[in-house]
């Protein structure tokens, strides 16, 4: 396995909590269970994602910011809305509009429930931003947290590294790593190329970094047995010789003829 170090990882993400480092480098189990740091590409790939999806982990909360202006809704969805006057048309002006957008937009969408919160309670948390309930439900299986009752908990310093890893795995992304497709991770990741120069650069950044941490090997538990006692040898006493012949019995009393 390749070995973290707080140096590298706050050299990678110089504005990160320390809290978020300090997971990162105390469960590097987290990560060799995931196979992200078996190689120097996956690490990689891994985090410039990352830290191109969270701002380094710097963005309030670690989570998706919904409070769009209708001028940033019809820029992000020109599919659907032509203007900003067609994101009012459709959802107002009053406190709250976003979230009724949002149940809107993702409703139906990435396992959320139509006419339910799903689309404003799964949205983007965590390093990785995993959004909708299928995300939440297959990130929390994999990092053994209940994300679906608990959302926020994607967004806990502590979890990051369960978060990140889990997510890397719903995606098998050390597939596309391996083959240097990393087009192809980030459509796995987002669904598509956002922000693809930033991730690049994010990746040429952290480059030099990745390439001067140390390999290791992958610690292994040793079980200590407990020696059995050996059973002791099964000893096996001579058949008893065969009574003496006729003749023979003869010729002792009354000697030889």
């Amino acid at each position: 396995m390749i070995e973290l170090t707080g140096a590298a990882m706050r050299q990678m993400f110089p504005n990160a909590p320390q809290a978020v480092l300090d997971a990162f480098v105390s469960k590097q189990d987290v990560l060799t269970r995931a196979g992200i740091n078996k190689t120097r590409n996956r690490l990689a790939y891994f985090f410039a994602n990352i830290e191109h999806e969270c701002g380094g982990f710097t963005i309030r909360n670690l989570t998706e910011n919904i409070n769009y202006t209708a001028e940033r809704m019809a820029a992000v969805w020109p599919n659907r809305f032509k203007s900003a006057s067609d994101v009012r048309y459709a959802y107002g002006t009053a406190p709250g509009w976003q979230k009724k957008a949002f149940d809107d937009i993702y409703g139906s969408r990435m396992g959320n429930r139509p006419n339910t919160s799903d689309g404003s309670l799964f949205i983007g948390r965590g390093g990785p931003q995993v959004t909708g309930r299928d995300g939440y439900t297959q990130v929390g299986k994999r990092a053994g947290l209940d994300l679906v009752g608990n959302p926020e908990l994607a967004c806990e310093a502590q979890y990051q590294p369960e978060i990140c890893a889990a997510f890397w795995d719903w995606k098998n992304l050390n597939i596309k790593a391996d083959a240097g497709d990393f087009e192809g991770c980030v459509k796995l990741w987002n669904g598509g190329t956002n922000g693809m120069a930033d991730r690049r650069a994010m990746m040429a950044g952290n480059d030099p970094i990745i390439k001067k941490l140390s390999i290791v090997a992958d610690i292994v538990p040793v079980i200590n047995s407990i020696p059995t006692k050996q059973p002791a040898p099964l000893i096996v006493a001579p058949p008893p010789p065969e009574p003496p012949s006729f003749w023979a019995r003869f010729t002792s009393i009354f000697g030889k003829a």
